[in-house]
């Protein structure tokens, strides 16, 4: 019994790792000026992150469960403690940008392989309380890195958002090495499908790219427009290969699971509704309400503090009841709290967001949980870390689409607006209130979806 909580406990570190990542974005200021370049280029401390971190997981869980779940989470945190220590003492940004894939391999590989080795720790009537509890700690590294990514930087300068890493990388380490079991299954055969891997990685890379340029630069321009086919191309060509393959990266029939095709398309659907707060928001409550940085900054962790409690209870609930019924009513939930956004105006308060911002973390915490219940129980059990390979998939394409399109069509609105010749405060807000009513659209069609994981094969 104490072995399955400290694995737990070890997974769980794993998460909170992932999650530090939020200081690289507290710090961008200071690494720009530290290496003498400008904000267009630095980004690419994100982009290369989070593009490399998403396009590798879906083949990084098939090898997880096909050579060993344990010794797959042990090498990502391997590779990301060794990439965040030399990050930490690189001289040159083109090494950071390097070491930034490193230390995307590294976190793609927990990604994949948390939910399943806790998956598996656990009996299936205490899987919902297992996995609310690890999305709680792992919430707990978001909620660490955004209060204390400013105070390492203004202290010790960029590196030490990194280096102070190294510490909870040894105990996570540690732990799962002497808690966690490998896990592989007897009754996993066939030869690794690289061909399906690599052909995965690239298509998905190629996407994001074209998702990422075509929202800064176009969608119309050659190089976005290139991205885009040879996308479409790859994947078609990866579909193609799974058919055929002995064991094959994702198992198509695998989609026509009714429970776990619904949970993914809701993860992603409801990633790209809710991400909106994390770039548009901010502008509205400092250009428009006003306040300075550190209530910013209160205003934003308020969000991952209460979905850090919400998500055990939530997964608590999913082992009483429905699962799906749980994550239907969460979404259900975060389509009214997202409209409720859409109220704000140039007389509301920093309590009337802090009061929509709880809200939503309770609905976020409880649809993680209960999300994550659905997709986990629902793969076979030799395919445990493609389930969470599905599972982290769909909430990071979720987030890279919305950054994409939703600031596209935002930028649309504010063009709208200001043509009417109301002000630009004005333009500003009723745009803003325009992408909210996106966004709880798109949560409402999350909702829809949800509801055919109701009936479950």
């Amino acid at each position: 019994m104490r072995n399955r909580w400290l694995g737990l406990t070890a997974a769980s570190l794993g998460l909170f790792l992932g999650m530090l990542d939020i200081t690289v974005n507290v710090a961008l200021p200071d690494i720009t000026r530290s290496f003498e370049t400008d904000v267009a280029t630095i980004q690419w401390i994100i982009i290369c992150y989070v593009g490399t971190m998403t396009a590798l997981q879906l083949g990084l869980g098939s090898a997880a469960d096909r050579y060993g779940l344990k010794r797959f989470y042990l090498l990502g945190i391997a590779l990301y403690t060794l990439a965040v220590t030399l990050i930490g003492l690189a001289p040159s940004f083109a090494l950071v940008l390097g070491l930034r894939v490193l230390q995307a391999l590294g976190n793609a590989l927990i990604l994949v392989t948390a939910p399943a080795l806790v998956t598996r720790l656990f009996r299936p009537e205490e899987r919902g309380r297992a996995l609310g509890l690890m999305t709680g700690i792992g919430t707990l590294g978001l909620i660490t890195g955004a209060l204390g990514g400013g105070f390492l930087t203004d202290s010790f300068g960029w590196p030490a958002i990194f280096l102070a890493r190294l510490p909870i990388c040894l105990v996570a380490g540690g732990l799962g090495y002497f808690t966690l079991s490998d896990g592989r299954s007897s009754e996993v055969h066939g030869a690794f499908d690289l061909k399906g891997s690599i052909t995965i990685f690239m298509g998905l890379a190629s996407l994001i790219l074209f998702l990422t340029l075509g929202g800064r630069q176009g969608w119309l321009q050659p190089l976005v427009l290139a991205l885009a086919a040879a996308a479409a191309l790859l994947l078609t060509l990866f579909a193609r290969i799974q058919a055929s393959a002995e064991r094959p990266i994702l198992e198509l029939s695998l989609l026509r699971h009714r429970a776990l095709a619904a949970a993914v398309g809701a993860g992603f659907l409801m990633a790209m509704a809710t991400f909106v707060n994390l770039f548009i928001l901010p502008f509205y409550v400092a250009d428009t309400l006003q306040v300075d940085a550190k209530v910013l900054g209160f205003l934003l962790t308020v969000t991952p503090v209460v979905t850090a409690v919400a998500a055990p209870a939530g997964g608590w609930l999913s082992d009483r009841f429905s699962p799906a019924v749980l994550s239907t009513a969460a979404l259900a939930m975060t389509t009214v709290v997202m409209y409720w956004f859409s109220s704000l105006d140039a007389h509301s308060d920093t309590f009337d967001v802090a009061l929509r911002m709880a809200v939503l973390g309770i609905s976020f915490g409880v649809f993680q949980a209960s999300n994550a219940s659905i997709v986990m129980g629902s793969v076979p059990t030799d395919r445990l870390a493609t389930g969470g390979a599905l599972l982290s998939l769909s909430r990071s394409m979720g987030t890279v689409t919305s950054v994409a399109v939703m600031s596209a069509i935002f930028a649309n609105l504010m063009v709208s607006h200001a043509q009417a010749s109301i002000g630009e405060g004005v333009a500003f807000v009723r745009a803003f209130s325009d992408i909210y009513r996106v966004a709880a659209a798109l949560a409402a069609g999350a909702t829809v979806m949800s509801l055919f994981s109701w009936r479950r094969r």
